[in-house]
């Protein structure tokens, strides 16, 4: 079998601005576990990295790229991200 090799990824350019939130980056990086060869996905949400290790064969660097950008669409586009000002506070 061949040695698995790791990637990272930004996860605040693959959710930008009000997409970065830690629910969406929870449900990529579990999105991206499910793929077909990837041993595993992990993300730091205060570095804001996804890291993905998969195996040799299978998934190219560049289509595994591919994929996880759509994934990102895909996950902010199922919720809205709403913003609150909150007043009177101080």
């Amino acid at each position: 079998m061949a040695e698995p090799r790791t990637h990272e990824l930004d996860l605040k350019k693959l959710l930008p601005g009000p997409h970065y939130c830690s629910a969406c980056a929870r449900r990529v990086c579990e999105a991206v576990a499910g793929l077909d060869g990837v041993a595993a996905a992990g993300c730091d949400l205060e570095s804001g990295t996804l890291t993905i290790t998969r195996y040799g064969r299978g998934l190219s660097a560049e289509a595994l790229a591919a994929k996880v950008r759509r994934i990102a669409l895909e996950e902010t586009g199922r919720v809205a991200h709403a913003a609150y000002r909150v007043t009177g506070l101080d």
